[in-house]
């Protein structure tokens, strides 16, 4: 049991919010997966493009584009 209080310098604390974020979301938009990782949407739209990042099945080519977080986190867990 923690008893004491824990002081985290904001870089820190972006930090952990960002991976208490990406460890619990099955999918995440394309502008908060920028936002979390500090990137362009740009760039996350290349990396998508380039097949770098997985995105979820879309059933309709003009639906909203979606980062699969469960699959990198899965890829994660292999190559460990």
């Amino acid at each position: 049991m923690l008893t004491g209080n824990i002081t985290l310098t904001d870089s820190q604390f972006e930090s952990l919010k960002r991976d208490i974020v990406c460890s619990s979301l099955p999918f995440l938009s394309v502008e908060d997966y920028a936002r979390i990782t500090n990137d362009t949407v740009g760039n996350v739209r290349q990396q998508i493009h380039q097949g770098r990042l997985p995105i979820k099945t879309k059933q309709k080519a003009r639906e909203k584009t979606f980062i699969n977080m469960a699959a990198i986190r899965a890829e994660a867990e292999k190559a460990a």
